[in-house]
């Protein structure tokens, strides 16, 4: 019980410290690039303005829905079953990936929801049709997880990280790396980190004042691009795989800032997604089809190399 409870604040203290660090670091590149003051402007180089605006969030209001106690409750849940090291997981699953799915999709209905209510009613119809776009959304990331659970013969994710101790899969699977690379990308739009986005999040959800509940949604949209992000890095680039002389844990951590820069600045150098139109022209040309043709590449190596033993 003693090493969960550590675990458990070990994770949360991450958790923590990596979205202060996020949020530092999107606010002072989005300054530079956008030639503003911007963090400059505050004391210490603006080293304590996420936490200004997360007392600006709490002066507000204090309310809090059973939507948003949900989303606050999974925003963490989903880090029981991620493994941030070989050893530091709470719930050691041998199909722990399937379950991280399962607890994002959770939380972008429960996003979705909560964006959909007013005071009075639900609009029932926004949430189910959101949802179903949202998880059209998600397929082509799910093609390229069924693609490395072939390669890697695994559905846990420290599995596939081991299996990367000579070559990442980044190696084996390049198309699906774009793709994924892709869908984090377009998540970091809609989940709007660097700046407001209409086209799913926002609606009912900023008419009502911005307390704490906003900040709940917040902290969630950061927790939502953070398990994209170690999803990719598991996937791809090795995890916490030791290169050369650097820790591994080392290695882990910088994979994630280096994709998270690099996020930021693509952000900044496509245009913003200002229909849903945009959105399904991506998905439906670009995404989807190089999902399902890595997906297929991977199954026809798969059946030759196991089944027929011609590879």
């Amino acid at each position: 019980m003693a090493i969960i409870l550590k675990k458990v604040i070990y994770i949360i203290l991450i958790f923590g410290a990596n979205l202060y660090l996020a949020s530092l670091l999107a606010g002072k590149l989005n300054a530079k690039m956008d030639l503003a003051r911007g963090y400059v402007a505050t004391r210490a180089g603006g080293l304590s303005y996420p936490f200004i605006r997360i007392f600006r969030f709490l002066s507000k209001d204090h309310k809090v829905n059973f939507w948003e106690f949900l989303i606050f409750f999974f925003s963490f849940a989903i880090w029981a079953v991620i493994p941030l090291s070989s050893n530091l997981i709470i719930v050691n699953l041998d199909y722990n990936l399937l379950v991280g799915f399962l607890f994002y999709i959770i939380i972008i209905f429960l996003n979705l929801a909560n964006a959909s209510r007013t005071e009075h009613n639900y609009i029932y119809s926004n949430i189910a049709k959101k949802t179903v776009q949202v998880l059209a959304f998600f397929v082509p990331v799910l093609f390229c997880s069924v693609s490395i659970a072939l390669v890697n013969r695994a559905l846990s994710l420290g599995e596939i990280v081991n299996f990367q101790y000579q070559y990442w899969n980044v190696i084996y699977q390049p198309l699906g790396f774009i793709v994924v690379f892709a869908s984090i990308l377009l998540h970091f739009k809609l989940l709007g980190i660097n700046s407001k986005n209409a086209v799913l999040y926002s609606e009912n959800i900023d008419k009502e004042g911005l307390g704490f509940g906003r900040l709940i949604t917040r902290i969630s949209n950061y927790a939502i691009l953070f398990f994209l992000i170690v999803i990719l890095n598991i996937f791809y680039l090795g995890g916490w795989q030791q290169l050369f002389f650097i820790n591994g844990e080392i290695m882990f951590a910088l994979k994630f800032y280096i994709v998270f820069v690099f996020l930021i600045l693509l952000d900044k150098a496509t245009p913003r997604l200002s229909s849903y139109d945009y959105l399904v022209s991506i998905n439906g040309r670009f995404l989807l089809p190089m999902s399902a043709v890595n997906f297929l590449i991977t199954l026809v190596f798969f059946m030759l190399r196991n089944i027929y033993n011609l590879v």
